[in-house]
């Protein structure tokens, strides 16, 4: 187990700000809950992240940005007066970990949520137990069909969805290159959230009178030159890319090899700078992807300048415009305030009921509208695909969230 604790704190919004002042005259000291993870000065909460294995380089960001909001969130004096305690479990991307790290979180060392989760494939097998279970998920780095259909009190997702990742990424292809029957290859992880993506991309490209096909690639594959031989055989308008980071370096740099100009889009997670740079502006010029989130330096508001000051005061100044830092910042938003709606005596129980009638947190343009209601635990839908610009070395946004309304629905 990996403990990583925050020794500071985020403004939880002004639902939470009014829970913390009302919590005044009541004292802290009062209440101890330790089977829930609650007790007199802090509250246990456990994040299930690949810290280090084949994943790490994209979801080892995220828990950075959580890391980094919670930390904003103690510098203030915590949550009703309790500071967060994170308590990372490392699952280097084997599901068989997962379940030992739910387990854990659950009874040995029992907190009152848990966000993160970010193996796909060890979430579909969970969601039974969680289902079952009494303790939240409380916003995820990736969120599946079988955790969230039906919505269930007991796990909320909060990264763009791959329905809405594959709608937004076809269609604006599709646009852009004046396409009316096109032909579209699909590299994804033999995974659970790779298979379903690869389903949506097949649904979206059907639906413009197209043709698509998966060609799946190994999580730790350390060459994709099969891949793109296929892709060679199909001759596509464009390809879409699901996996991690080094996934989408190997994909491009393979068709760059084989003199292969085609326009590509990736699914969010590997939408880093680092992808970019290890690409360079010839082949990373034809490489997009799709997103819910506000790297830093695209739309300078007030909460994305905070984001970004503290990644520079804690140490997280290169990470401010990766969207996994961006994403883990915003789920630290969400746990915050979830944990705020509990009240000033939370439970598991109390936390679930609160959340259980819907809500909503403003991130303030960090990401897209975070909306959940009691029939839909998804969060965020609204999505604009990005690039990069090697001059400035900031993203570039196509558009507004709302432009994408209608594609991604």
């Amino acid at each position: 187990m990996t403990m990583l604790k925050s020794g500071a704190r985020a403004s939880v919004g002004k639902f939470a700000l009014g829970l913390i002042a009302a919590s005044f005259a009541f004292s802290a000291n009062a209440f101890e809950q330790e089977s829930d993870g609650v007790y007199a000065d802090h509250i246990d909460w456990g994040v299930m992240m690949d810290l280090s294995g084949p994943a790490s380089a994209a979801q080892l960001p995220w828990v950075k940005g959580f890391q980094a909001y919670m930390r904003k969130v103690n510098e203030s004096g915590g949550i009703h007066g309790r500071k967060i305690n994170i308590l990372a479990e490392d699952d280097r991307y084997d599901a068989s970990l997962d379940r030992v790290a739910y387990d854990k979180l659950v009874n040995q060392t029992p907190v009152l949520g848990i966000s993160g989760v970010g193996n796909s494939s060890a979430q579909v097998a969970l969601a039974p137990s969680i289902r079952r279970g009494k303790v939240p998920i409380v916003g995820t780095y990736v969120t599946t069909k079988p955790a969230v259909e039906p919505a269930s009190p007991l796990f909320y997702g909060s990264f763009c969805g791959f329905r809405e990742m594959a709608q937004v990424g076809v269609g604006f292809f599709i646009d852009k290159l004046k396409l009316k029957a096109p032909t579209v290859a699909t590299i994804n992880l033999d995974v659970a959230s790779g298979k379903e993506y690869a389903g949506y991309i097949d649904e979206a490209v059907a639906q413009r009178g197209g043709t698509s096909k998966s060609i799946q690639i190994k999580v730790a594959a350390a060459d994709a030159t099969a891949q793109v031989l296929e892709i060679i055989k199909m001759k596509p308008d464009f390809v879409a890319i699901h996996g991690v980071p080094t996934t989408a370096i190997l994909v491009m740099r393979a068709m760059q090899q084989y003199g292969l100009n085609i326009p590509t889009f990736a699914i969010t997670y590997l939408g880093t700078p680092g992808v970019y740079e290890a690409l360079g502006p010839k082949t990373g010029s034809n490489y997009y992807f799709v997103s819910c989130f506000t790297p830093g330096g695209i739309e300078e508001t007030p909460a994305i300048k905070e984001m970004s000051a503290l990644a520079d005061k804690y140490g997280n100044g290169a990470l401010k415009n990766d969207g996994n830092y961006v994403a883990g910042w915003v789920v630290g938003q969400l746990a915050a305030e979830s944990i705020a709606r509990a009240g000033a005596a939370p439970t598991r129980a109390a936390m679930v009921a609160a959340m259980a009638k819907g809500f909503e947190v403003d991130t303030k343009g960090v990401s897209s509208q975070l909306k959940y209601t009691p029939d839909n635990h998804l969060g965020l839908v609204q999505l604009r695909p990005y690039n990069y610009d090697y001059d400035t070395k900031r993203f570039k946004a196509y558009g507004k969230y709302g432009d994408y309304q209608q594609v991604a629905k």
